[in-house]
């Protein structure tokens, strides 16, 4: 039997572990034997992978793509790229992001993608989103909303060969790294948006971290209840980003791949944003 390759490039968080798991389950289901290879910054073994490419640090994106192509050389073609990476400056208004935060957030969590995908010609290339253009997120998510923007524009480009998976807020060391960012600077900034969050947070009486989960599943839940209306809501876990790859592995032709929880479905357009944010 012949093998595909995946490659997913930050296989060790919970993205990339959805991923593996997407193939395994994929593989098992349709008889297709996968071969995963994974990247890691670090040294360790990307679990579930067959094989990892270490010491992939994407802040030097050249020497990253390089050490990866170095190490698929001897491989055959990439069938499915997944890039999961996201890392950029945020815990202020998606409003104030200033030009230079935009380029230096791309050149992690872009620009690497956009690179592999000229580089391997895969057959599907994946990236992940967020509702980066609901109130709530547009109020600190600051850089990385253009980005996820940029992303969408992407694969509305080329659908048949380019697909996101725009998720709802799940646990992460992401959410974790925003929670001590956002706790940090919103005692300093003079943001009303974030006072007044602030404000809630002390109200609750809750520590930060819990209040900011919280807050963030109330805000999804009245987003979307109306569409689903005889679903209960519940948090995002990374078995539902595993089930939104499987779905894509299984032929989805939407180019966007919208889910909060249990609540799932497809888009072929960009949501409603602010002016501002659609200006660059």
């Amino acid at each position: 039997m012949s093998e595909s390759i995946a490659l997913i490039v930050g296989g060790s968080g919970a993205a990339g572990q959805s991923a593996i798991e997407a193939f395994q389950d994929f593989g098992k289901e349709s008889g297709k034997k996968w071969k995963i290879i994974a990247t890691t910054s670090g040294e360790g073994e990307v679990a579930g992978a067959d094989e990892t490419i270490h010491s992939v640090k994407l802040e030097d994106p050249k020497l990253a793509i390089e050490n990866i192509q170095k190490a698929l050389k001897t491989k055959g073609p990439i069938d499915v790229l997944i890039y999961t990476p996201a890392r950029g400056n945020l815990g202020y208004p998606v409003s104030e992001t200033p030009d230079e935060d935009i380029v230096a957030t791309a050149k992690f969590c872009l620009d690497p993608m956009l690179e592999l995908e000229k580089a391997l010609s895969p057959r599907i290339t994946v990236g992940y989103s967020a509702y980066y253009y609901l109130p709530h997120l547009l109020t600190f998510y600051g850089s990385l909303a253009f980005i996820k923007k940029k992303m969408e524009e992407w694969a509305l480009q080329r659908p048949d060969s380019r697909k996101i998976i725009r998720a709802g807020t799940f646990f992460s060391q992401s959410v974790r790294g925003i929670t001590l960012i956002l706790q940090r600077l919103a005692k300093t900034s003079t943001n009303a948006d974030l006072q007044k969050l602030m404000e809630e947070q002390k109200a609750s009486g809750k520590k930060f971290g819990d209040f900011f989960i919280d807050y963030i599943q109330d805000r999804e839940n009245s987003s979307f209840k109306k569409n689903f209306p005889n679903v209960p809501y519940r948090i995002t876990e990374p078995k539902d980003l595993k089930n939104a790859l499987l779905k894509i592995l299984k032929g989805e032709k939407a180019p966007i791949v919208s889910l909060v929880g249990d609540w799932v479905w497809t888009e072929n357009t960009l949501p409603e944003m602010p002016d501002y944010l659609k200006a660059r």
